[in-house]
């Protein structure tokens, strides 16, 4: 996996600080030879490095396959951020994690400041992943569930 995708903001933005000239475009070139990540691919890079199958992810997911499929390659756009929570939760992802993937594929992060944006929050912190124990949990607090 691309360590420069989990490398924070601060680490990354200290580490380039005060480089000179010669140094970023060596950075550049390491790091960004072959572009920036896309949805897709960097959702393969977290199947792979999680050892898990599209087909597994698209059942916890609760999505039907060939759509799922199709979310995952690219094929298909959704404008449904819930779809691809349900993809984040699924595989397990971590919050930083989920957050990139949101970004990737154009989408608003998770925002501490929403109040559906904190259930989802707290529940990937305290490594909830089922998607019908959260959606339980978002009716519970008045909210839109997942699914």
């Amino acid at each position: 996996m691309n360590r420069l995708i989990d490398d924070t903001t601060e680490n990354l933005t200290a580490v380039l600080g005060g480089k000179g000239e010669e140094e970023v475009r060596d950075f550049l070139r390491e790091h960004f030879a072959q572009g920036v990540p896309t949805f897709v691919q960097y959702m393969d890079e977290l199947l792979a490095g999680k050892g898990l199958k599209r087909q597994e992810v698209l059942l916890r997911a609760d999505l039907p396959q060939k759509y799922g499929y199709k979310l995952l390659t690219g094929e298909a756009h959704t404008t449904d951020r819930d779809k691809l929570l349900r993809l984040c939760l699924a595989m397990e992802l971590s919050l930083k994690q989920t957050q990139r993937v949101l970004r990737l594929y154009g989408m608003s992060e998770l925002y501490p400041k929403q109040p559906r944006d904190v259930v989802l929050i707290a529940a990937i912190g305290r490594r909830q992943w089922d998607i019908y124990e959260i959606s339980r949990e978002l009716q519970a607090a008045g909210l839109e569930p997942l699914v």
